[in-house]
């Protein structure tokens, strides 16, 4: 079911499904998808309370969801860890590269109503967070036989699901980190840095090699150091300093990560500093990435 789809259905079942099919027992197993959708709605309506737009509705992480939920029936176990040991983040990774490290909650409610309520209660706010933007809910029943300890499972996943970027809009999210730490530069006294190509092809290619090797640091593959890095680009005898950020959804975001940290702080603050290069990256299908977004400052002195 499309997104479209499911913002028409929830619409539906709102106007003509009445009310008791939402508060008797969750015995019927047609009325998955309807106990799914109006457990978000009531998710919904918190968020609006609190003035916040409501989640949108993704067809894969609704069918994460119920996927887990059915891996908890049938394999009679209650937790985030699936029966193949996945974790929450590898499974809605695997299935939306681009998605953030997701909040993930279960329940054994009956209804959808007491599901809901528990949620709002116990993981307020994960769901009232402005950062998180979508939902996918899954709801799966005991089977007559079934030797799972719970008649009901529930699984919502939320997260942010970021664009896929264009090389335009990379380009502009990485001149915009040159742009900020310049602004923190200047107000402490500091002259600005000058853009430097070659530090930016650097930058951008450790983002790449953290993100397709799944590694932190500043070591890259090979066990190249940061100057190494440059000095491989035509740049001999570089003097460069480098600073990397992960998961951060925004340039703002990343710089402000930096600037909150001591030792990125003071490369972004170093005096001697005259260049900077950036680059960002996203994690992309097939990666076996941990992060959504990987970023790299560049620094040298020429």
């Amino acid at each position: 079911m499309s997104q479209k789809n499911r913002f028409f259905t929830a619409a539906l079942l709102l106007l003509f499904i009445p009310c008791f099919l939402f508060t008797q027992s969750a015995s019927e197993p047609e009325h998955q998808a309807e106990f799914e959708l109006r457990a978000v709605e009531i998710i919904n309506q918190e968020r609006i309370n609190n003035g916040l737009p409501p989640f949108i509705l993704d067809d894969t992480l609704f069918s994460l969801a119920r996927s887990h939920s059915e891996d908890m029936v049938r394999n009679n176990f209650f937790g985030h860890t699936g029966s193949d040991r996945t974790t929450q983040s590898q499974r809605v990774q695997r299935g939306i590269p681009n998605a953030a490290a997701p909040f993930s909650h279960i329940s054994a409610n009956q209804t959808p109503e007491g599901t809901a309520g528990v949620w709002l209660s116990s993981s307020r706010a994960d769901i009232l967070n402005v950062n998180r933007t979508h939902i996918g809910v899954g709801f799966a029943q005991r089977p007559e036989g079934s030797r799972a300890r719970y008649g009901n499972y529930w699984t919502m996943y939320i997260t942010h699901i970021l664009p896929v970027y264009t090389e335009s809009e990379i380009q502009e999210f990485e001149r915009r980190v040159f742009e900020l730490t310049n602004i923190e530069r200047e107000k402490n006294g500091l002259r600005p840095l000058i853009w430097h190509d070659v530090l930016s092809t650097a930058a951008r290619g450790h983002s790449e090699d953290l993100m397709r090797n799944n590694r932190e640091g500043h070591i890259g593959s090979g066990n190249t150091s940061p100057s190494q890095r440059v000095q491989r680009l035509g740049i001999p005898n570089a003097r460069v300093g480098e600073n990397v950020a992960y998961a951060n959804l925004t340039p703002e975001d990343a710089v402000r990560a930096w600037m909150n940290s001591p030792g990125h702080r003071r490369n972004i603050l170093n005096r001697e500093y005259t260049h900077l290069g950036v680059g960002f990256v996203q994690r992309v299908e097939g990666s076996r990435a941990s992060y959504v977004t990987y970023w790299t400052q560049k620094f040298g002195i020429f």
